[in-house]
């Protein structure tokens, strides 16, 4: 699933748009914008909208991302104030993105694994966890034992990468055989591997997992009860930012009001699944 490996360089290629969401654009800050922020009257949020239903582009249009972790992005910028603008960043530079200041905020659908807690700050806003596709027909997968001996594409360099390597040593510590793990870029890349063969199955967040099927046509399904729901998706500031109190009181605010919970409706997710903390 998703995502960053925390010592990857940080991509060159990244731009920087602004949001046009209602509500947010123009505005100045009215005095609720917190301390921390790099320039007065903007949040800047480092994103990689190729995630859909978290974070993507409307189709025709490749200026402001949408999606619940956008939408949640701007709604939080609309409690302080202030304007939201994204930093449009390849999977592998979100985090050093972030360490090197070229956004305020990281919000963009990424495990609170203990290796980013170690090096950032977060808040919880989802719960969520590892979920796998196979071609639609294939029985042969049941049960995480079954993935013995099977290949598996992930999209490298984050917590579904550790996730499928971790159940690879299990399995070979029982005497079974290991699995082989693909890693690709991009999400995209994994949804090909399975469909053209080249992988039995993928990992991947299970909130991408019904968009991914959906899209399918038809080729994909989804297996249930592989993984647990253990883990959340977390907003992330630099450790120690005085950024951090204040991203926890604003998403605690938006879960209180509902206005998270309404997000994620909108966006075919379980609202029951939006927690703080």
């Amino acid at each position: 699933m998703r995502k960053v490996g925390l010592l990857a360089a940080a991509s060159g290629l990244a731009l920087l748009v602004s949001a046009c969401g209602s509500g947010s654009e123009g505005t100045e800050a009215d005095g609720n914008a917190p301390a921390g922020l790099a320039r007065a009257g903007e949040v800047t949020f480092c994103t990689d909208p190729e995630y859909p239903p978290m974070e993507y582009y409307a189709e025709g249009d490749t200026g402001t991302p949408i999606g619940f972790d956008s939408d949640g992005a701007k709604a939080l910028a609309e409690l302080w104030g202030v304007e939201a603008k994204w930093q449009i960043t390849a999977f592998d530079g979100l985090m050093p993105g972030l360490q090197a200041g070229r956004c305020d905020i990281l919000w963009t659908a990424l495990y609170m694994s203990p290796e980013r807690l170690e090096v950032a700050d977060a808040t919880a806003f989802l719960e969520t966890g590892p979920g796998l596709i196979v071609r639609s027909g294939d029985t042969s997968i049941t049960s995480s034992e079954d993935l013995a001996g099977k290949t598996v594409a992930v999209q490298g360099g984050g917590s579904n990468e550790l996730t499928i390597k971790a159940l690879s040593d299990e399995l070979e510590a029982q005497g079974l055989p290991g699995i082989t793990v693909q890693a690709y870029p991009k999400t995209a890349e994994t949804v090909a591997a399975v469909t053209n063969g080249k992988a039995d199955a993928l990992i991947e967040t299970d909130v991408a997992v019904v968009e991914m099927v959906n899209k399918s046509g038809g080729a994909l399904e989804a297996v249930p009860d592989i993984f647990p729901a253990d883990t959340k998706f977390g907003v992330f500031t630099k450790k120690d930012s005085p950024l951090s109190p204040a991203v926890a009181d604003g998403i605690r605010t938006l879960v209180e009001n509902g206005t998270l919970q309404e997000i994620a409706v909108e966006y075919g997710l379980d609202p029951s699944r939006v927690v703080t903390g």
